[in-house]
């Protein structure tokens, strides 16, 4: 234990002690103490303190902490009773008082004690206890979100590395190289990304506009593509990999499958400190809410619920000609 643990576990006894001795201070006039008056203190406040200690790290941990009551209701009188003859004792010597008198003023003094140093101890471990399941509980939400964050960049790849498959088969090698080349700059994001809690809402702007144009570069119909940014007059910090799902989601259900009159339109809004980004694609006729289901919008439901808790709302609309996905973050 260094230094700093050992004042920081100190500390508090001796604030403690130093607290009682100045109530007893303040209710006496020091200046006409004399020498037996200071004797029979320190002895008092010996006789305490070992009773204390005895209690706070034998009895309690051995007995009352493991249910043991009538254990640890007979070892605390027996401490009681013991402490309080030892002072009775030990101020008999001093003045003439009557013993009895004495004896039961010191177990009422003992017993007041103990229960304060006693509620104070169950305080502190309470308090412990607490900090301890909160980092845990930090412990496993970080490692969930690193799962739920990790599981983005394999689904991304997974889709982008089959675009890239299909126009290679189609020896399509120039943009074949184009999507290499802004792949490479998506990745680079993307494991900076998931080192991060937040990043740049700017910058995730950014990373969603090149993985539009990579998609332009893949579809025909690329004017089918748009996207529109309004409100940002300040940058804000949000947790990275958000939208991608649901820009995926598009393609995957929309653009891929669909007529030449198919559209991906895609709107990212913030007023105030509230977050708007709507994703909106034409759907066919045999399409159906339950196909919409998947790894990626799952794993951001997850991620929505354990970043933005009550902060968030996700809502989907479906017509006969389009499906709607509206996320509401509060910033």
């Amino acid at each position: 234990m260094n230094i700093g643990k050992k004042i920081k576990h100190i500390a508090p006894h001796l604030i403690g002690w130093g607290a009682l001795f100045l109530a007893i201070a303040l209710q006496n006039d020091l200046s006409e103490w004399e020498f037996e008056d200071y004797y029979s203190i320190i002895g008092i406040f010996s006789f305490i303190a070992l009773a204390t200690y005895i209690n706070l790290y034998l009895l309690i941990p051995r007995y009352l902490f493991l249910k043991k009551y009538k254990h640890y209701a007979s070892f605390v009188s027996l401490l009681v009773l013991a402490t309080a003859l030892l002072i009775a004792f030990w101020l008999s010597e001093l003045d003439r008082i009557d013993w009895f008198s004495r004896f039961i003023a010191s177990i009422i003094n003992v017993v007041f004690v103990l229960l304060m140093t006693s509620g104070a101890k169950f305080l502190f471990e309470y308090l412990q206890k607490i900090i301890k399941l909160k980092e845990i509980e930090n412990k496993q939400l970080k490692a969930e979100l690193n799962l739920l964050k990790a599981q983005v960049n394999p689904h991304f790849l997974f889709n982008t590395l089959n675009n890239l498959y299909g126009l290679i088969t189609q020896n399509n090698n120039q943009k074949a190289a184009e999507i290499i080349f802004k792949l490479a700059d998506l990745m680079r994001y993307l494991l900076e990304s998931s080192k991060a809690d937040k990043v740049s809402l700017n910058t995730e702007i950014q990373f969603l506009e090149d993985y539009l144009s990579l998609e332009k570069i893949r579809l025909s119909n690329n004017n089918a593509i748009k996207f529109e940014v309004s409100g940002i007059d300040s940058d804000f910090f949000i947790a990275p990999l958000l939208f991608i799902p649901l820009v995926e989601n598009t393609f995957k259900h929309g653009l891929n499958t669909i007529s030449t009159d198919s559209f991906a339109h895609f709107f990212l809004s913030v007023q105030g400190n509230d977050l708007f980004f709507e994703a909106v694609n034409s759907v066919g006729k045999s399409f159906e809410i339950s196909e919409r289901v998947g790894i990626g919008l799952e794993n951001l439901r997850k991620r929505l619920h354990l970043i933005y808790p009550d902060k968030h709302e996700l809502d989907i609309e479906q017509t006969t000609h389009q499906f709607k996905v509206i996320l509401h973050i509060q910033l």
